[in-house]
C-alpha cells in the first residue's frame, strides 16, 4: 500500500473520532512518526496512553474511543507529545515536565490555528496551555466545557440543590454546604461525612431508588 493510500485510510478512520478538519494532521503525525495507534475500549483508569518503541516495535499510541471528538483531539495530542518529548530527551526528562510542556504546546498550535475548534474550547484551551497540568482533565475549566461536547452530559455535584441525594461510588450521600471547591457530605449508610469536589461526577437518585 503506498503512503498516500495509508494517508487516506488514517484520514477515514479518523473522521470519525476527531473534529473536522483536524484527521490530516493527526494521520500525518501517526505516519511520519510510525506510530502502532489503538482506539481502546472505555478504560476508568486513564484516557490515553503512550508507549516508547522496544524491541523492534514502534511507538505505540492508545486513546479511549468512547471519548468526545475534542477529548479525544486532546488526549491524542498529549500522547503525541510524549512521543516527540522521547525522540528528543529519551528518558532523561520527567514525563510531564517543562520539556513535555513545551512539546505539547508546539504540536497544538496549529490545530489552534486552523480555528476548528469551537470557541469555548478555544478558550479553555488557550487557558489551559498557560499553565499546562499532568492531565487535561486536572484543569477544571477545560473539563467542565469538553463534558459539555458528550453524549450523555455529566452531573457534577455542583449542579445538585443543598441536601438532595446523590451517588458516588456505589455510595449514597446527601450534599451539604460548600467549602471552597468541595463539599461537605453525609454518607447515608455509614453517617461519616466527607469532602468530595464539586466536579465530581455523580449519578442522581430518588427515595424510591435507596
Amino acid at each position: 500500500m503506498s503512503y498516500q493510500e495509508k494517508f487516506n485510510d488514517f484520514c477515514t478512520t479518523l473522521r470519525r473520532f476527531l473534529p473536522a478538519g483536524s484527521e490530516e494532521y493527526i494521520a500525518w503525525f501517526l505516519l511520519e512518526k510510525v506510530v502502532h495507534f489503538t482506539i481502546s475500549e472505555d478504560r476508568k483508569s486513564k484516557y490515553g496512553d503512550y508507549r516508547q518503541p522496544y524491541q523492534g516495535k514502534p511507538h505505540q499510541i492508545s486513546v479511549n474511543g468512547d471519548l468526545n471528538k475534542y477529548a479525544f483531539l486532546i488526549t491524542t495530542l498529549h500522547e503525541l507529545a510524549h512521543l516527540t518529548t522521547f525522540e528528543k530527551y529519551q528518558n532523561t526528562v520527567q514525563s510531564h515536565g517543562v520539556e513535555w510542556k513545551q512539546e505539547f504546546q508546539n504540536i497544538f498550535k496549529p490545530i489552534l490555528d486552523k480555528q476548528i475548534l469551537p470557541y469555548d474550547i478555544t478558550l479553555a484551551v488557550n487557558n489551559y496551555l498557560r499553565n499546562i497540568k499532568a492531565s487535561s482533565y486536572s484543569d477544571e475549566a477545560l473539563y467542565r466545557v469538553l463534558r459539555r461536547y458528550d453524549k450523555s452530559p455529566a452531573v457534577f455535584l455542583e449542579h445538585l440543590e443543598f441536601g438532595e441525594k446523590f451517588k458516588l461510588n456505589q455510595q449514597i450521600f446527601v450534599k451539604g454546604k460548600k467549602l471552597r471547591k468541595r463539599y461537605e457530605c453525609l454518607s447515608v449508610d455509614t453517617n461519616e461525612k466527607y469532602h468530595v469536589l464539586g466536579i465530581a461526577e455523580v449519578e442522581e437518585i430518588n427515595d424510591e431508588e435507596e
